[in-house]
């Protein structure tokens, strides 16, 4: 099958081996990919003339026919997405359930207004909220990303956000997360064809630096998920008149007050662990819990173990590398002997919980690891998050509401963008601010028309 999508261009093509299926890849140059520019652009220009509200109406129908559980196109996805990505099948379902309801009509408008305010500002001059004259919103004629491979449906919304801001759009998209976009891309097609015009879903081998600079020579808008070494990388191949929207490196965590340590939170605090098998920058690294509850920090962690146990026969983790499994028993062997704690599962490593009574923040490794720690008040979290501060994405919290404020105040101010009840940490709404910034605003100009 193709692993990759374009209309109207034939492509050469080769194989690509991943875990046992045969994908269709395709052989690019620099030439291919301004060529393949060339067709995008021209196939916005039919975009741009859309309402937006007839592109919204267009996304909805692609993303109901992800919504009836007999489409082909979905029932596809189920079966390849857990050979290509690893997860496992229950946790596809999930996922794609979870993307696709935040993709239908009433959500992408409630997305457009909290960000635009007047969504017709994508088809027409308005008058300023404030001051004379009129001002319109345009996107960029292409948009040029390199997509994620960690998380299933971000790079979705990616391509969502930019058909939203009448955008053609050009995508590299990662071993890891191949077929999603592809397939997503398929379902307009057989819905919208104008729309899917406008998508170029692509595949090459991240090495090829020369193929990855021509994706950016004819854009109007880089938007580059990925390790930091790698938007690094990439950023050196952005053409300096280009602007660029970069998510890297984040990590998150969960808080949880003494009023309320207790058996529900801890099983909240395990669905965040475990969705996703915690591959994603909302995904909790380690909770601290503060003492003087009814029950202590050592209790809620067994709690979370337990949790996590009962989880993995519901949502069953998926693949995980030798590394990761060696770094996980490392640490299993080794907290003991600096005074912790391990509730390991009973077998291999489907998931471990480390209680440590230092309070310094740690990394996790993932792959359903949690570090639970204790402090004797709330307010010696913030000093504890110094290092980390740069890379601070979302808290889960479990507080009081008398004593909230204050603490997310302080978090606020070190760089934490999302607070979220402990539970919910994996599913943001759309109008969420990723890494504190607008999710579709960020793609759009504005133009300014002053009266005579």
């Amino acid at each position: 099958m193709k692993g990759y999508f374009l209309s109207d261009i034939d492509l050469e093509e080769e194989t690509l081996d991943l875990q046992g299926l045969a994908l269709k890849t395709p052989v690019l140059s620099p030439e291919k990919l301004a060529e393949i520019s060339d067709r995008l652009i021209d196939a916005q220009k039919t975009l741009a003339e859309q309402s937006i509200f007839k592109i919204v109406d267009w996304i909805d129908s692609a993303a109901r026919l992800w919504l009836d559980p007999n489409d082909s196109i979905r029932q596809e996805a189920e079966s390849l997405l857990p050979v290509v990505g690893g997860d496992s099948k229950e946790m596809v379902h999930l996922a794609l359930e979870d993307l696709f309801k935040n993709l239908t009509r009433p959500v992408l408008l409630q997305l457009l207004e909290e960000e635009l305010g007047d969504i017709t500002l994508l088809d027409h001059f308005r008058p300023k909220l404030k001051g004379a004259g009129f001002t319109r919103a345009f996107g960029p004629r292409l948009t040029a990303h390199i997509l994620p491979g960690n998380i299933p449906g971000v790079s979705v919304i990616s391509l969502v956000c930019g058909l939203l801001a009448k955008s053609a759009n050009l995508a590299k998209v990662s071993a890891e997360e191949i077929l999603l976009p592809v397939l997503f891309a398929r379902s307009l097609q057989k819905s919208r064809p104008e729309l899917a015009r406008a998508l170029a879903i692509l595949y090459w081998d991240p090495a090829s630096s020369e193929i990855t600079e021509a994706a950016f020579q004819k854009a109007e808008l880089a938007v580059v998920y990925g390790s930091d070494p790698t938007i690094e990388q990439v950023r050196k191949m952005i053409p300096s008149r280009l602007r660029a929207l970069f998510h890297g490196n984040r990590l998150s965590l969960g808080i949880v007050a003494r009023e309320s340590v207790g058996p529900e939170i801890a099983e909240a605090a395990a669905l965040d662990v475990a969705l996703y098998d915690q591959r994603g920058c909302l995904s909790p690294h380690l909770y601290y819990i503060e003492e003087g509850g009814a029950a202590s920090p050592l209790e809620f962690a067994q709690w979370v173990a337990q949790a996590l146990y009962t989880l993995s026969f519901r949502l069953p983790k998926g693949r995980i590398s030798q590394e990761e499994a060696s770094q996980i028993q490392q640490l299993r062997g080794a907290l003991p002997l600096k005074g912790g704690k391990v509730f390991p599962s009973p077998a291999g490593v489907d998931w471990t919980v480390l209680y440590d009574p230092d309070p310094s923040f740690a990394l996790s490794p993932l792959a359903r690891t949690v570090w639970i720690k204790p402090v004797s008040h709330l307010s010696e979290i913030p000093p504890r998050l110094e290092a980390v501060r740069p890379f601070l994405q979302a808290a889960g919290i479990a507080i009081p509401m008398e004593r909230r404020s204050e603490m997310v105040l302080s978090l606020a101010k070190m760089g934490i963008g999302r607070f979220c009840p402990i539970g919910k940490m994996q599913k943001p709404p759309m109008t969420w601010r990723h890494d504190g910034r607008f999710r579709l605003l960020d793609f759009l100009r504005f133009v300014d028309l002053e009266n005579p």
